[in-house]
């Protein structure tokens, strides 16, 4: 009986092969979104949960509180020296100094660590769960020694063996490898390309200052401080001791503006305040929207398959009347289910493994996705295969197993009324445009933020990143490019504006008693900086390049913060602190502009400018497009000769500017892929209901034609009722869109207006293809001959 089934299934479904191949696809890609959006959510919902003790492990972090609330996610040493043996209830403590860029020499030919190297001990792979390949992490107690991850040691040494070998830091500073380390799992924030270890710091960077270690204030985003908790009722008791030995350190006054406390390692791949890369709330979102369009695709489904089988009525009715039981019936359109939805799934997985390459190039490149094993994309798949075979064959199954024989031989299946199938379209098209608004609103911020004027002029300058103690070649780069046509200026300067990472802090400013309740953003630079970038001097002077009288610019944010309205007043006015220089007070004597020191998530910052050569770490150069070519052949050609165990890399500003938004860029990609699928698929729905519905007014659109209608006044009459759908859908789209993309673009200091148009241009676009998609059923209803439809009457 079962074998007859799926037979007599196959045989109707190659007989409908227009539907058939409708179903499959509409399925199949709703199918494919769901699963790849499920594993997407999945993917990040585990970061760092592998580690066994995942629920015990916590990060040092904490919050600045100055009249704006700043947060932190670095810590210092000396930090990490007193959890271990000053404050009661850590298990375990580890410190790593990561994001380090440096340049190895393996074997004569040169590396970049790409900013993804660590300083650390074996008490880091005592807290973490890393899988050696070769060698352990105890060696790594030993000055000069490094660990490498596997695809780094490929990187390096290709197929020789790596394990003994040794890498020249600047090509003089030996590392033993004396490890290999598996790249996966993928799911973590804390990997970095290679580990040296800690004994080495003074070795590999000889200018880091003595107090490195001993210093409590040596605080920065790149010391990252780990412990371990086994009783999570301790916690608040820890952070109160981490309190107090502040409060020791900096005193009273100052230590209480430091707040710190311990962030759970499952929240930091979230936590957007100390540099978790994906908001928990997206995933949400995106889930609701994987869900949405597998309901549209299964509804789709349903509503093609009532109609399939309104044109099988004759058939129903044979096989009753031969003795088929409503239940032979109920079955038989079950099978039938069950196969297309099993087809359905199968091209669902083939989309997958083609899909998922493709987003880890395109869009995930920063944190490309495991890609899930064959057994977890089937299991998954037998799940979805069950419940919608299960949901979508029911109701078209109870439908035709309680038709009456006279009227399935006559070919009169009644539907019933069509408002349910009316509301499932209404529901599908509020979500589609509910993306493609969203989708309008994203593309027009996105360019919003790379086009804005950001208070600096970003065009044809180029960054070039200069090596430690490249100073010592100054004279050599500025004959150099004084020397270039193509060069209009340059600058050296400590980093280009428009940057995440950047210095500053409170200050003593002129004859005040008190440092100022709030920070300012710092900046070192020769003269040239402002007018390379073209940032206004409004008032005063540009610096002179004397480091023992340090002067100073400041920003027009900076001195309204300070209590003046006019710039001539605060000339002349001394200043101590702020991330410059601390031994001795430096003199304001100009006012610039303001401009953006970070992305437009954040409003300007107060900004002050001084001079210190030892701290220049880049050269901004602002050059001829067209003689950029020329430029770089010539640069490469004598870098080697000022600086020879270094790589040289550059990037145009406007290029770093734009990766401050690759986040948006991302979530824009997201959302519009799903709007063209939830499109698409509304679009089957669409075609569904106009079949259905040509289908049931086929004797009335006869007797209409017999009767002088003409072919517009059809197209009108079939086509109303999906208008005033896209009507309603637009009117319950608009608001809920509008509320939802106000609060995304909070998120921006700097973000566009909502307008009219963008809801209006969404509204139009879902029309046209809607109209689209009704126009072909309906213009070949109006076609056809009033006898055909007629000759039963």
């Amino acid at each position: 009986m079962i074998k007859n089934y799926f037979g007599t299934a196959w045989r109707s479904l190659l007989r409908n092969k227009y539907f058939t191949l409708i179903h499959i696809l509409g399925l199949g890609i709703g199918i494919a979104c769901c699963i790849f959006i499920f594993f997407y959510i999945q993917f990040h919902l585990s970061y760092d949960r592998y580690h066994k003790q995942a629920k015990h492990i916590y990060r040092v972090v904490h919050d600045l509180h100055l009249e704006k609330i700043e947060h932190e996610s670095g810590s210092s040493y000396a930090i990490y020296d007193a959890l271990k043996s000053k404050v009661p209830g850590i298990e375990h403590a580890a410190f790593s100094m990561s994001h380090q860029d440096l340049t190895l020499n393996v074997n004569g030919n040169l590396f970049s660590s790409n900013k993804k190297a660590a300083f650390t001990s074996s008490e880091w792979f005592k807290l973490f769960n890393y899988h050696w390949l070769q060698g352990n992490a105890t060696a790594l107690n030993q000055p000069n020694t490094v660990a490498l991850m596997a695809s780094t040691a490929e990187r390096f040494f290709g197929k020789t063996e790596a394990m003994g070998q040794t890498i020249y830091v600047d090509g003089k500073y030996p590392l033993k490898v004396i490890g290999v380390i598996d790249d996966q799992p993928t799911n973590t924030d804390l990997k970095s390309d290679l580990y040296i270890s800690e004994a080495s710091i003074k070795t590999v960077l000889p200018n880091i200052r003595n107090n490195y270690f001993t210093d409590w204030g040596y605080i920065n985003t790149t010391n990252q401080l780990y412990v371990s908790i086994n009783d999570s009722s301790n916690i608040a008791s820890i952070e109160s001791t981490l309190q107090q030995l502040t409060n020791r350190y900096f005193g009273e006054e100052t230590g209480k503006l430091f707040h710190f406390k311990l962030q759970a390692l499952k929240d930091i791949h979230f936590d957007t305040n100390f540099g978790g890369s994906v908001q928990k709330s997206l995933l949400w979102i995106l889930g609701f929207i994987g869900l949405s369009i597998l309901l549209i695709a299964t509804l789709n489904y349903i509503n093609l398959s009532l109609i399939q089988y309104a044109k099988r009525s004759a058939e129903i009715g044979t096989r009753k009347v031969l003795g088929g039981s409503s239940s032979q019936l109920f079955f038989q359109f079950i099978t039938e289910s069950i196969c297309v939805v099993g087809l359905a799934c199968l091209l669902g997985l083939a989309l997958l493994q083609i899909v998922f390459p493709i987003a880890n190039q395109i869009l995930f490149i920063n944190e490309p996705i495991a890609k899930p094993s064959l057994l977890e994309l089937s299991g998954l798949s037998l799940v979805i295969w069950s419940v919608i075979s299960l949901l979508s064959g029911i109701y078209p199954a109870y439908m035709t197993g309680k038709l009456a024989i006279v009227n399935a031989l006559k070919n009169n299946f009644s539907l019933g009324s069509t408002n349910g199938r009316k509301a499932m379209v209404l529901v599908q098209n509020i979500l589609s445009l509910c993306l493609i608004i969203a989708t309008i609103v994203m593309v027009a911020q996105v360019r919003f933020l790379s086009s804005t004027d950001v208070g600096f002029n970003r065009e044809s300058v180029l960054l070039v990143p200069l090596p430690k103690r490249a100073m010592e070649k100054e004279k050599a780069l500025r004959t150099f490019l004084d020397n270039k046509l193509s060069i209009s200026n340059y600058s050296f300067c400590f980093r280009a504006p428009a940057m995440h990472d950047s210095r500053g802090g409170t200050f003593l400013f002129d004859q005040r008693a008190d440092y100022e309740a709030w920070a300012t953003k710092a900046t070192f630079a020769d003269s040239a900086y402002i007018s390379t970038l073209d940032i206004p001097l409004i008032a005063g002077r540009n610096i002179r390049e004397n480091k023992t009288l340090p002067e100073y610019l400041i920003n027009q944010k900076m001195m309204h913060m300070l209590g003046y309205k006019n710039e001539q007043q605060v000339l002349g006015k001394s200043l101590l602190g702020a991330g410059m220089h601390d031994e001795k007070p430096g003199i304001i004597v100009g006012v610039i502009a303001n401009y953006n020191t970070k992305s437009l998530h954040d409003p300007i910052d107060p900004t002050v400018i001084g001079y210190d050569r030892e701290l220049f770490q880049t050269v901004a150069i602002k050059i001829n497009s067209q003689g950029l070519t020329h430029f770089i052949k010539q640069l490469e050609q004598e870098w080697p000769k000022w600086f020879p165990n270094t790589i040289l890399n550059y990037q145009y500003l406007d290029e770093q500017i734009e990766e401050l938004y690759i986040k948006e860029a991302i979530q824009q990609k997201l959302i519009w892929t799903a709007a063209t699928l939830a499109i698409f698929i509304s679009s089957l729905g669409l075609l569904g209901l106009i079949s259905l519905s040509v289908l049931q007014r086929t004797k009335e659109i006869g007797i209409r034609k017999v009767l002088g209608a003409s072919l517009s006044s059809i197209l009108n009459l079939l086509s109303k009722d999906f208008i005033k759908i896209i009507f309603i859908a637009l009117m319950v789209a608009s608001p809920i869109t509008w509320w939802a993309m106000s609060k995304w673009l909070e998120d921006f200091a700097y973000h566009i207006e909502l307008q009219w148009w963008m809801f209006v241009l969404a509204g139009l676009m879902a029309l046209v293809i809607a109209l689209l998609t009704v126009s072909w059923q309906a213009i070949k209803a109006a076609l056809a001959n009033p006898v055909e439809s007629l000759r039963n009457e």
